[in-house]
């Protein structure tokens, strides 16, 4: 059975903490996920805003091969005729459309405060309405699981009346996300053997929430029973979050060998640019796809793949992803060869002064640490450092004063201004910027100024981004941490820490601006 992919990001996703979508971010997010080739793009409730229901017309006329559907409830008044959530559905232009309703008797009691008959007249009249009016169906069981450990036959009755109705597909749903795996794969097979026996052959598939950290491991053990996996693309939903699509589709293809019409490679590129559309930072540690995925420290480990002896459970490449080494105080001599390989600087143990170099690379880097410089696998960084002890390093310039000043007007304009006195090849240099923006700004801008009269090649390079954090608490003695990100054809980052926020900033700026040069130095 082929698997379809429905993804529930801009729903689901979007209750997540922290989340929030423009209506360009959600036309960005189907056009990503259609190119990506999941099969079903769930865009939202479109009775929840007019913002939303607009949405579906420009998502229609973007994506290629997905297809759009529109989530709501079963029905909240009592005449379908009349309920403003049914007919959102139908006006909103979407030809799909994706309904809940309730299998768990203590939320129609409590909740719905409607008796359980009533119950299964709600959910067949809600789906005759749709599918009157062309709509194909997808029924979600809402507390599938829950509400089957408390009375089965009765969950099996919502079903079938769904499936009476005209729903195409049954999604069974562990919306507390508490059930257990061997509980997942035996309820979904019992459901579908119980529906074969009256009968009934429908599609199913499964909705499994991640509380218990157990959504991955849910969806797996209910494989054999089901033909819709839903799910988001970075695992953001309510509460702790829904299945991490990104991840089950790697499981699923690498290790299983299932096939579907993703295109693999993207799947790092599709899930950051994800997590960015939500308005939420790229977390670090994700299975596949993550920076710290293929990311070796340990100096064994570091030597075992220096060597050619894997401690990777696959190929990074498959899913745009790539190794890295980190260069730090635990990896020793050799993770020190192992990054300035990667960068053309050919050093080997044997040579002169070899170990007297690395130990004083090593005491950098674990001052680095102690500081909370947090350099990790940034290439930027380690090139830095291995130019200083193995490279032909070569001082280029040096800030010897800089002062910036910031404000910001009652009409709301910001002003910056700063001044920078540079020494290049024992001349001082000095240049003054305003801009109508911050500091970080106006310090790059003038750095510039001054390093572009001596070498023109600065004059290609952009930044492009910068993010500040604590790196060492301490009260009013904190330190911060700024990581600067700049374009010059490729893209790269440094990093500051200092007690004064610009004082950081002005450190990352100056390595950006190393690291540019000494790496294009044929072009100076």
């Amino acid at each position: 059975m082929t698997i379809e992919i429905y993804d529930c990001t801009l729903r689901e996703g979007e209750q997540a903490k922290g989340t929030s979508f423009s209506l360009d971010d959600r036309l960005k997010m189907c056009k990503l996920l259609d190119d990506f080739g999941v099969d079903y793009i769930e865009l939202g409730w479109p009775v929840v805003s007019e913002e939303v229901f607009d949405s579906f017309k420009e998502a229609i006329s973007v994506v290629k091969k997905t297809k759009i559907v529109a989530f709501g409830s079963t029905s909240i008044a009592k005449n379908v005729d009349e309920d403003k959530n049914l007919k959102s559905i139908i006006e909103c232009g979407a030809k799909y459309a994706c309904i809940f309703g309730k299998t768990d008797i203590d939320h129609i009691e409590k909740q719905l405060g409607i008796n359980n008959n009533e119950n299964l007249e709600k959910i067949k009249n809600s789906i005759e309405f749709l599918r009157k009016n062309g709509l194909t169906v997808f029924y979600d069981a809402e507390h599938y699981f829950d509400g089957f450990k408390k009375d089965k036959n009765y969950t099996l009755e919502t079903l079938v009346s769904a499936v009476n109705a005209g729903a195409e597909k049954l999604i069974l749903c562990d919306t507390n996300g508490g059930i257990l795996p061997d509980e997942a794969r035996e309820i979904t097979k019992y459901t579908k053997e119980e529906l074969e026996k009256r009968g009934i052959k429908v599609e199913l598939g499964v909705h499994f929430h991640d509380d218990c950290g157990l959504a991955m491991a849910n969806t797996l053990a209910t494989l054999p029973y089901i033909k819709q996996i839903q799910g988001t693309i970075n695992g953001l939903g309510e509460r702790v979050g829904n299945l991490n699509l990104t991840t089950f589709i790697a499981n699923y293809q690498d290790k299983l060998e299932g096939k579907l019409n993703i295109n693999l490679a993207r799947l790092k590129e599709v899930n950051e640019e994800s997590f960015r559309l939500c308005g939420v930072s790229v977390p670090e540690r994700r299975p596949y796809v993550g920076g710290a995925a293929f990311c070796h420290r340990g100096g064994v480990h570091v030597d075992a793949t220096r060597k050619g002896a894997s401690y990777e459970h696959t190929d990074p490449l498959k899913f745009g992803n790539k190794r890295v080494i980190i260069l730090n105080s635990l990896g020793g001599a050799s993770s020190v060869i192992e990054v300035a390989n990667e960068f053309g600087i050919e050093i080997k143990k044997g040579e002169n002064e070899f170990s007297e170099k690395v130990q004083q690379l090593m005491n950098e880097l674990r001052t680095y640490e102690k500081e909370g410089y947090d350099l990790g696998g940034i290439r930027s960084e380690q090139f830095l450092l291995l130019n200083k002890y193995f490279g032909n390093h070569r001082s280029l310039f040096e800030i010897k004063e800089w002062d910036s000043q910031s404000s910001k007007r009652i009409n709301g304009q910001e002003k910056a201004k700063f001044y920078a006195l540079c020494e290049i090849n024992g001349k001082l240099i000095d240049k003054e910027i305003s801009v109508d923006g911050g500091p970080v700004e106006a310090g790059f801008n003038a750095l510039k100024g001054i390093l572009s009269n001596y070498y023109p090649n600065v004059k290609g390079l952009h930044l492009y981004d910068f993010g500040v954090r604590i790196a060492r608490e301490g009260e009013e003695e904190s330190t911060v941490r700024t990581e600067i990100w700049f374009k010059n054809g490729e893209e790269f980052s440094t990093v500051g820490v200092d007690r004064n926020i610009i004082g950081s900033a002005v450190e990352a700026l100056a390595k950006g601006f190393r690291y540019h040069l000494l790496r294009n130095q044929n072009n100076n």
